[in-house]
């Protein structure tokens, strides 16, 4: 299988084709061929973004809402990269995606980083794959998400919350420098005067010092902020096939109206 033109073109960088003020020929046909190549995608190569597309388009645009919702990917947590996670006021967690071209060899380990953050853990899997992961799983508090081979997300086995792993240090470091800062200034009375280079270690050791499971919460509740209100306005309006590749891009109004106008010119 030619699984080069899935790469070639559901990716970020067909995105920043699509903002461009000039959309050629080439691209317009694209675009009038990405639904049969997404097709072709959920039925014969469902690769880690046609996992991750799927989960943000049943997810956070189906069960929760963008208005409440932020969803991340890639989250570097020690020795491991998590693949999804959802940050919601009621309720977040991670999802470890394993499909049917990976394989479970660092799948234990992952799952240990993921609780030094989270404290509700997911993998999410295909049919071939359940019972392998089941069995790894199925006396441990990691739930079970599968994804149907009629490409829904159904939870097999549920998840419970488990605070025990949670650690400040890695807590810390997925919140970007105006969001820690801020969190420091809000918690705490009297904030230490020093160089801008000390900065980071000393609001990590006034952090330190926060109850494990408000810090989590105050860390969600930061992250929360991060919602893009053009995405609340524009995202739905955008073709299934590339919201999650959208939603990523983090586009201003400008670049919405324009994504919007060319994939109409393609479609």
């Amino acid at each position: 299988m030619n699984s080069s033109k899935f790469y070639d073109w559901f990716n970020r960088k067909t995105i920043t084709k699509l903002i461009g003020k000039e959309v050629d020929e080439v691209i317009l046909q694209q675009i009038k061929d990405s639904k049969d190549l997404y097709k072709e995608l959920s039925t014969s190569y469902r690769n880690e973004f046609f996992y991750k597309n799927t989960l943000f388009n049943k997810l956070v645009l189906g069960t929760y809402s963008l208005n409440t919702t932020v969803a991340l990917s890639e989250i570097e947590i020690d020795d491991s990269k998590a693949d999804f996670a959802i940050i919601n006021s009621k309720k977040s967690f991670v999802v470890e995606i394993k499909t049917d071209l990976d394989n479970l060899e660092k799948l234990i380990f992952q799952i240990e980083d993921y609780y030094k953050v989270f404290s509700i853990v997911y993998v999410l899997t295909s049919e071939n794959y359940y019972y392998q992961v089941y069995r790894l799983l199925k006396n441990t508090k990691v739930g079970i998400m599968v994804l149907t081979k009629r490409n829904t997300i159904s939870i097999r086995k549920d998840a419970s919350e488990d605070f025990s792993g949670l650690k400040h240090d890695n807590l810390f470091r997925i919140l970007r420098k105006q969001e820690y800062e801020e969190l420091i200034e809000k918690n705490f009375e009297e904030i230490p005067k020093v160089k801008p280079i000390s900065r980071y270690t000393t609001y990590l050791n006034m952090f330190r010092l926060l109850d494990i499971k408000k810090s989590q919460r105050l860390v969600f509740n930061a992250i929360l902020g991060r919602i893009n209100k053009n995405n609340v306005e524009y995202l739905k309006e955008v073709p299934l096939e590339f919201r999650w590749l959208v939603y990523q891009s983090h586009l201003n109004r400008e670049k919405f109206e324009r994504l919007l106008n060319n994939l109409q010119g393609g479609i």
